[in-house]
């Protein structure tokens, strides 16, 4: 691959450039890694990541892993580079109150300093949009950070390119097969497309097609957190998860008016 690296790539993201040209084929992390001796160069895959916006970065999976392959210089104008602006910060800000839409705290009563933050990360395909966009105090905007940035970009895309709830909230479930999975990252997948009121009715009505899902509660500070684990992949579930979830309600409603009616 003849691109040539950009005056406002330096340091690790050049240096892994200059390791994807010399390697058309593709590499995953670890290569990349050994390749460019970053024997202490942690979350190695933001810095592929600060390719994006000059670059077409190839991801595919193979195995456990994610090959990374270059593919030539993005066109100008094919990726977000919106910025917030200074009237879409007080917007947003106006429209949730001044106040920390996770943990509630305010600017006027807990004197905290809010940042406009993207619900949908950038790197899991999320755009500086309104509907994108939240208010968050430093401590919550740092730990969702944080969080999400154990989470593979790639897979976190294709588990919210699902259009159906409970697809995604299989998929999320699936990726932690027999590990706990917190409430707080099941309600962001089962949210992402539209609102779910009561996102846990959506959850257990996957038991409905043999979807085995433990559940247990823990105390977190003043928190008391739920978790949910699947214990299983079930070979022979509905495609469309939703509408079968629907179709099992509506049937099951019919038969309780059913056994309701005098004589029937």
């Amino acid at each position: 691959m003849a691109s040539k690296p950009k005056k406002t790539i330096t340091g690790v993201p050049l240096i892994i450039l200059e390791i994807l040209q010399k390697h058309p084929e593709g590499l995953n992390i670890e290569q990349i890694r050994e390749i460019g001796k970053f024997e202490g160069q942690q979350h190695l895959d933001r810095r592929v990541r600060d390719l994006d916006p000059h670059f077409i970065i190839e991801r595919t999976r193979s195995g456990t892993h994610t090959i990374y392959r270059l593919n030539g210089e993005r066109p100008e104008g094919d990726y977000d580079y919106d910025v917030i602006s200074k009237n879409l910060r007080a917007k947003i800000l106006t429209r949730d109150g001044r106040r920390c839409r996770m943990c509630g705290k305010t600017i006027d009563e807990d004197f905290v300093k809010l940042h406009i933050d993207h619900k949908i990360p950038r790197e899991w395909g999320g755009l500086t949009v309104e509907e994108n966009l939240w208010s968050l105090c430093s401590g919550c905007n740092e730990g969702k950070k944080n969080y999400f940035a154990s989470f593979d970009p790639e897979l976190m895309n294709s588990v919210l390119g699902h259009a159906s709830v409970h697809r995604r909230i299989a998929e999320i479930l699936r990726l932690k097969l027999g590990k706990w999975v917190d409430c707080d990252l099941i309600e962001f997948v089962a949210n992402f497309d539209d609102y779910q009121a009561d996102w846990n009715k959506r959850l257990r009505e996957l038991r409905y097609f043999d979807f085995q899902i433990e559940s247990k509660n823990q105390k977190i500070g003043k928190r008391t957190l739920s978790y949910y684990r699947l214990n299983n992949w079930p070979e022979n579930q509905p495609a469309d998860l939703t509408a079968a979830a629907r179709a099992f309600e509506r049937k099951r409603a019919s038969t309780n008016k059913l056994k309701n009616i005098p004589g029937a």
